[in-house]
This record gives structure tokens, C-alpha cells and sequence, in this order.
């Protein structure tokens, strides 16, 4: 057994099949794997890495594991694995390759890692672990430890919840993970976090703009899918500032310097798919990489639909928490979609915006 220190949850215990995991090169290549990609832009001590976050993730599984002893040991474990496959700088790319947890399906049945797990479980039983309630659920060991450990490391002062009381009141009943009565303060509080950290940082416009920035490079370099599966944050920005392209180089020098595009228009406001294509291929057809459109998808607020358990009946969390309910009805408030430009062709890029929503209401 080792114990790591953890300034989220102190000493994590790590058991010897643990440390095989850990020790194996796919795991190890999270510590070059920032947990909030372009955040530390904004905030500088958001360096936090997916390795981290993944040791927290386990070690609340363990936990829920502990008030719950029925839920299988394989759950613990998908909890340390859940994350190998995030690309470099975590969700950023993954507009432009499958998601990430299709990719940590991959590594588990194609990397060195799977050798370490052949040793105690079988590969296909544990992928299919990988979605059980305690590693991604409405509310699980997940999403309680990157909220509270992306606050410490941002210093944003949302991310107060009170995990422990939290963990205690979950319980593991009909194959769900739901949460007693004396839990549901703690679970309001999580959502009331995650919502409040939303427009503070995960949608932070420094994070978002050099976030397309970094997409516009990777997509012009033509990384493919089997390259970047494999890079870590330190081989893709090597390649990029080593670029043959001049304008990938550019817009790698632009991340590097903090010499970001300027925000021309921001909305909320939804466009059709029609309408947003079409913007993406005027502003190309005009200006190639200089003005970049960024249409993400909204928040899912999945802890609304979290069960609890309140006498002797289960509802669902928004049911019985009028604070909930409201926290998700402002999520359209707080989601943006923007088009950026270098500071050089942002009227430009401004004109050219104005006769594009012509052409659309026209059509």
C-alpha cells in the first residue's frame, strides 16, 4: 500500500493493484494532461492535472464503496480509470475527435495498461464498469471531486460543498445511487457549485478563446485521431510550435504569448446548425484562421435528475428543491456562443457577421 497526499482529500491509500495502474505509462501521461485546459490563462494556479483529479475520483469511489459494501470492487477501480483517455488539455479537442471516454475504452483494450488489468479482472467485465453509477451517475465520485478540487486550484469560492456528508448519504439501492434525506442539502449544494463555477470558469472567455484558438491549429495541422490518442499536453505543442505551417505556428505563438483574438460578438441566443455552418464557412472563405466561430453545447445539470430517498419514497432532486429547479432554468442564461478575430480584423470580421445574419433571415 502507498499513501498519496491530497490537499482535496488528504491521505489517499493506494492498495497494490492501485499502484499497478497508476504506474503503467497510460496513467502516468495524465500528469501532463491539465484538468481545465486554457484556465490557468485566467486563473495562473489552475495547473491541476486529469491525475490528480483521477486519484480523488477513486479514492470517493472507495469511500461510497465503504457505507455501500454491495457494490462490486471492479466500480473503484473504473473510478481511478475513468479519465486515461482525455486528450491534451482535456475537453478542448473533443469537437474534433470522439469523446474522450471512447478513447480510454481503446487504451484500456489496446495500451500497457491492460496487462495490469488482466492480472486481477477481466478487460471487457471492467469497461463495462465504466458507467456504473458510482463513476458516472447523476451524482457520482466523479463530478464531486472535479468541482470541489477545480475551486481550491482556481480559488473561486463556489466549490464549497460538504463532501463528506455528502458520500455518507449516498446510497446504492436497485442498481442506483441515490441520496438520503440527510444528503440533500449537500447535494443541492453541489449543483448550486457546479452552476456558479459555469460562468466563473468552465465558460471563462480567456479559457474559450484560446481553447478555438488551440482546436483552429490542431485541425489545420491534420493531427489525426490515432496520433493524438497518444500525445500528451507537452508532444502536441512541441508539434504545433515546430509546425511547416506558418499560420498553425501563428496561432500556437498568439496561445503561447497570451496574445488572444478579441471577442467581436457573443449570445446567447441558439442558432439553427444551418446558421452556424454557414457562419463557420463565410468566416473561413474571408479570413481562413483569423476569425473563429466557438457554438458549444450547453450544460446538462445532470444532478437535477439525481434520486433521493425521502420517506421511504424516491423523487427526483429538482422535485423536492425549488433551488434546483431554478438553478437549471438559468443555464441558458449563463451558456454563450461567441466568434473571436485577431485584433487587426475585428471590424472586419464585425461587417462581415452583420451581412452573414442578413443572408440567413433572408433564406
Amino acid at each position: 500500500m502507498k499513501l498519496v497526499h491530497d490537499p482535496i482529500h488528504g491521505y489517499i491509500e493506494l492498495d497494490e493493484f492501485a499502484i499497478k495502474i497508476v504506474d503503467t505509462p497510460e496513467f502516468q501521461r495524465l500528469r501532463r494532461i491539465t484538468q481545465l485546459g486554457f484556465a490557468f490563462l485566467a486563473y495562473p494556479s489552475a495547473r491541476h492535472t486529469r491525475f490528480e483529479h483521477s486519484l480523488g475520483t477513486f479514492h470517493l469511489a472507495k469511500e461510497i464503496r465503504h457505507y455501500n459494501p454491495e457494490i462490486e470492487e471492479e466500480a473503484v477501480y473504473a473510478a481511478l480509470l475513468h479519465d486515461i483517455g482525455h486528450y491534451p488539455f482535456s475537453h478542448t479537442l473533443e469537437g474534433l475527435f470522439p469523446r474522450h471516454e471512447e478513447n480510454t475504452v481503446w487504451l484500456i483494450k489496446h495500451g500497457e495498461i491492460r496487462d495490469a488489468i488482466e492480472e486481477n479482472y477481466s478487460v471487457s467485465k471492467l469497461i463495462k464498469f465504466l458507467k456504473h453509477p458510482v463513476v458516472s451517475g447523476d451524482i457520482d465520485s466523479d463530478r464531486m471531486d472535479y468541482l470541489v478540487r477545480d475551486a481550491y486550484y482556481t480559488g473561486a469560492a463556489y466549490g464549497v460543498v460538504d463532501l463528506e456528508r455528502l458520500v455518507r448519504n449516498l446510497i446504492f439501492t436497485k442498481g442506483m445511487l441515490v441520496v438520503g434525506a440527510k444528503g440533500i442539502m449537500a447535494a443541492q449544494n453541489l449543483l448550486l457549485a457546479r452552476a456558479m463555477m459555469y460562468p466563473t470558469v468552465y465558460f471563462h472567455h480567456t479559457a474559450k478563446i484560446a481553447e478555438v484558438m488551440l482546436r483552429k491549429a490542431v485541425e489545420l495541422e491534420g493531427i489525426s485521431t490515432e496520433e493524438i490518442r497518444l500525445m500528451d499536453e507537452v508532444d502536441l505543442v512541441s508539434r504545433l510550435r515546430n509546425s511547416e505551417k506558418p499560420e498553425v505556428r501563428e496561432l500556437m505563438k498568439a496561445i503561447d504569448n497570451r496574445k488572444l483574438y478579441k471577442r467581436v460578438l457573443c449570445s446567447n441566443s441558439e442558432l439553427s446548425p444551418e446558421t452556424v455552418e454557414y457562419i463557420k464557412r463565410a468566416l473561413e472563405e474571408e479570413f481562413a484562421h483569423l476569425a473563429l466561430i466557438d457554438y458549444p453545447p450547453k450544460p446538462k445539470y445532470e444532478e437535477r435528475n439525481a434520486f433521493v430517498l425521502v420517506d421511504g419514497e424516491l423523487k427526483r432532486l429538482s422535485e423536492v428543491s425549488p433551488l434546483v429547479k431554478s438553478l437549471v432554468e438559468l443555464k441558458n442564461v449563463y451558456w454563450r456562443w461567441c466568434v473571436y478575430a485577431r485584433k487587426d480584423v475585428k471590424e472586419d470580421v464585425e461587417g462581415a457577421l452583420k451581412k452573414a445574419f442578413v443572408i440567413c433571415r433572408s433564406s
